[in-house]
């Protein structure tokens, strides 16, 4: 898929890139640099264990994003230094529960690892996840929802 912004049509990124714009952000302290660290924590300090669950925030959160991006301002209005609050805002929660069921199997490169699958069952149902007890990757989807609708 392409994403659009603007004028601009973008092919779907590898978590690499979005990693290397978490980097820029920090080295140039921008608004996003908190919320940025925490994520590269998380995707490449394996910080509890999540290094997974950055992936296929990565991937889904870019198709996300291509199939709707009429919620990119809305994401682009939410507090930098915090994941973005999906469960607060309805009519977005209850496009992407209805988007994620809808999804299967691998989408991207296959070097980029991004599976739909994966990322069901590590989210919940908040997500449109099938993920009982615990938020799973609810977490560092919200934070890299936030990030994306930047880099994007």
């Amino acid at each position: 898929m392409n994403l659009i912004h603007g004028d601009i049509f973008m092919a779907l990124k590898s978590k690499e890139w979005f990693f290397k714009k978490c980097l820029s952000e920090i080295k140039d302290y921008g608004r996003f640099s908190h919320l940025a660290w925490s994520v590269l924590m998380k995707g490449i300090g394996q910080t509890d264990g999540t290094r997974g669950h950055v992936t296929q925030a990565v991937g889904v959160s870019q198709e996300f994003l291509d199939d709707f991006p009429q919620y990119i301002p809305l994401i682009q209005g939410a507090d930098p230094t915090k994941p973005f609050d999906v469960a607060a805002h309805h009519q977005l929660q209850a496009d992407l529960v209805a988007w994620v069921a809808g999804k299967n199997g691998n989408f991207g490169r296959a070097s980029y690892g991004y599976n739909y699958q994966t990322f069901k069952r590590n989210t919940t149902a908040t997500l449109g996840g099938t993920r009982q007890g615990g938020g799973g990757a609810d977490d560092e989807f919200k934070r890299v929802l936030r990030l994306m609708a930047e880099f994007i």
